[in-house]
């Protein structure tokens, strides 16, 4: 007893060690109690020979069974598993009102090293957190072993001797030790009758036991399926990499793992998934995610079904995809789920290679009731004003607004954009063009950043144009990507009203990456040499630059412009006064205006000076607009002077084709033809004056 003394002394926490109150024991179990149920198989001989004859100690008056009991919890981050199951349980044998002493038996070798250790710390807090307060949990080891734990340790510990099984003196001496263990822990806690029978037996050990005997006779152990436990969690740990936390995750969900077979259906199971192609971690995945796939055939079920997929259009990486993100695929009817829907999207009017591209995206579609979630959200999206062609776009594009609930998600959201400002009409367009906007919580998506647009300079009519111009702006982040982007926005050099001005006409730029797109395109525009202030002119002036790609549009338009005669100057000039040049299509817009400018008759040389002096000439149509134009200079003047004329004022082109037939006529009347450059800057009444007309 000294020495069990001397072991255990600091352990118990002072707020234990003071005596309490006498309390009567409880007449009836407290709820915490009943909420457990009895185990009917049990882990260990040992375990079960030692708690029981110490279960009969605490509560002579109850059937020793009821003990050894399980009690259901909430998983938590801490403890994975929906059941918490102590040793053993004991009620009515602590003073403080309802509480609990557990007994946990740390006999087995794995208790000792670090991750045995932290689960009974874990287990311990578990246990801690479900019963009242006053409650105690005491783990007994052996001598042999180190119980040393982590001083913060919430359990108390003792240690006995090892004994043999079935031999009674062993099995006395540790009894003997771990009784008198509880009355030097529990010194002032325990009821007086508990005190006195463990004093009793630590005065003077009990050879009966009649009752803990008979139970341990017919108490149905574990052995089996323990092996089997151990060999699955070494196979899963091993084999297939699933880590502690996942293997109790996936034991609370489906207990039934412990009897699968590995030879007969894990591996097996394994080497077909791994055959369709998915990765040792994914089959993994799988496994823990969906593990009643365990109990389908791979002859009757996940054979034919992948076949199937395949007959649909996927390739057999997509079916591996599929698999791999919703394995619940294997487990659906090809008669009465796969081929019904398939058959229904064709119906809506997919093609079969939009079936195929639909189920490789979002397999999930194949579980959903054609009566209940399809027929109603394709009915709902023609009602809100798209056509079936918009529909069947909307479902290829974006299949998981076919699980959207129609009151939770569509009504609310259709309703929410009307009463923002928006028609039906252009309600329609949003869900045509961007349908994930009816996914998005009205709450925490779509009034914060309406809110935040508003704060941040717009009207609530600018609000409805952005809203129906970019949806997907209702998708962005406030803190992660609007708020960084006006204040990056702001650094550049721009006020908060043109800040607004940029998100109300260009509202896509709150969508890009600062440090993929924004700053690279800035530190772009200077290098090419641009100041600060031009640069912040061209960010205000023309957002649109700042979605364009560096290597893709900026880089070739420079070059080009250089190849066409201008320095890197008037490159710079050009960019700071028409910075939608660089968004143009060298191909499409400025090869053929500077081909048109040549076979006109300019040289190269001069073609630079006008490129460099009206760059808005790249953006006039050829066909109907500068050739008309230029048909009309050609009735009046000769080619040469055609061409100094638009050399020394390029933005003669720029004018309507009505103000220059009307001052062509004008001036021709009054034999002035050689003021048409000077005169097509007038006002029409400026030109009224000076020439009558």
């Amino acid at each position: 007893m000294a020495a069990i003394r001397s072991r255990l002394l600091g352990v118990l926490p002072a707020g234990l060690r003071s005596p309490l109150g006498p309390r009567l024991l409880c007449s009836a179990p407290p709820l915490w109690w009943r909420k457990g149920r009895p185990r009917t198989t049990h882990r260990s001989f040992a375990e079960v020979e030692l708690l029981s004859r110490l279960a009969e100690l605490l509560m002579p008056g109850e059937p020793i069974g009821e003990s050894f009991r399980d009690f259901p919890v909430e998983p938590s981050d801490s403890w994975g598993s929906r059941w918490l199951c102590p040793d053993i349980t004991a009620y009515g044998v602590l003073k403080p009102k309802d509480a609990a002493l557990f007994v946990e038996y740390d006999g087995c070798h794995w208790h000792r090293d670090a991750p045995g250790k932290q689960r009974d710390e874990r287990k311990t807090e578990a246990l801690l957190a479900y019963a009242p307060q006053g409650s105690v949990v005491l783990r007994i080891g052996h001598v042999t072993q180190s119980l040393r734990r982590k001083q913060a340790s919430k359990a108390m510990e003792a240690m006995v001797d090892v004994w043999r099984a079935g031999h009674s003196p062993s099995l006395a001496t540790s009894l003997h030790q771990a009784t008198g263990s509880l009355l030097i822990s529990l010194d002032g806690s325990l009821e007086h009758d508990v005190r006195e029978r463990l004093n009793s037996q630590c005065a003077e050990p009990q050879p009966g036991f009649d009752k803990a005997r008979t139970f341990v006779r017919q108490a149905v152990l574990t052995r089996d399926v323990e092996t089997k436990k151990a060999s699955m969690i070494a196979f899963l740990e091993e084999k297939m990499k699933v880590s502690q936390n996942g293997i109790q995750a996936l034991a609370s969900k489906y207990p039934r793992i412990w009897g699968i077979s590995i030879e007969g259906k894990l591996k097996p199971f394994a080497g077909w998934l791994q055959d369709v192609g998915l990765g040792r971690e994914q089959v993994a995945k799988v496994v823990a995610g969906f593990p009643r796939v365990l109990g389908l055939s791979i002859e009757a079920n996940l054979k034919p079904t992948v076949a199937w997929l395949e007959g649909v259009g996927l390739s057999r990486e997509q079916v591996a995809k599929v698999v791999a993100g919703f394995p619940q695929v294997l487990g659906l009817s090809i008669e009465a789920n796969l081929k019904p829907t398939v058959a229904w999207l064709e119906d809506v009017g997919l093609s079969r290679e939009q079936v195929a591209k639909v189920v490789a995206r979002h397999p999930q579609v194949l579980g959903y009731s054609i009566d209940a979630n399809l027929k109603p959200t394709v009915a709902r999206l023609e009602d809100v004003g798209l056509s079936r062609k918009q529909v069947v776009k909307v479902v290829a594009r974006h299949p998981q607004v076919l699980g959207y609930s129609i009151d939770d998600n569509l009504k609310p959201t259709v309703a929410w954009l009307e009463d923002v400002g928006l028609s039906r009409q252009q309600v329609a367009k949003v869900v045509a063009r961007h349908p994930q906007v009816l996914g998005l919580s009205i709450d925490r998506n779509l009034k914060p950043t309406v809110a935040w647009l508003e704060g941040v300079g717009l009207s609530r009519q600018q609000v409805a144009k952005v809203v129906a111009g970019c949806p997907q702006v209702l998708g962005y982040s406030i803190a992660g990507n609007l708020i960084p982007t006006v204040a990056w926005l702001e650094d550049v050099g721009l006020s908060r009203e043109q800040v607004a001005k940029v998100v109300a006409r260009f509202p896509s730029v709150l969508g890009l990456s600062i440090e993929a797109n924004l700053k690279p395109t800035v530190a772009w525009l200077e290098d090419v040499g641009l100041s600060r202030e031009q640069v912040s002119k061209v960010v205000c002036l023309k957002p649109h630059v700042l979605g364009l790609s560096i290597d893709c549009n900026l880089k070739p338009t420079v070059a080009w412009l250089e190849d066409v005669g201008l320095s890197r100057k008037q490159v710079a000039k050009v960019v700071a006064r028409q910075p939608q040049v660089l968004g143009y299509s060298i191909d499409d817009n400025l090869k053929p205006t500077v081909a048109w400018l040549e076979d006109i008759g300019l040289s190269r040389e001069q073609v630079a000076k006008v490129v460099a002096t009206s760059p808005a000439v790249f953006g006039y149509s050829i066909r109907a607009n500068v050739s008309v134009k230029h048909q009309l200079l050609q009735g009046f003047y000769c080619d040469s002077d055609i061409c100094h004329m638009l050399v020394y004022l390029p933005a003669v082109l720029g004018y309507s084709i009505k103000r220059l037939q009307h001052r062509l006529r004008v001036l021709h009347k009054n034999s002035q033809m050689e003021k048409l450059a000077a005169t097509m800057t007038l006002t029409d009444k400026g030109f009224a004056r000076r020439f009558g007309a």
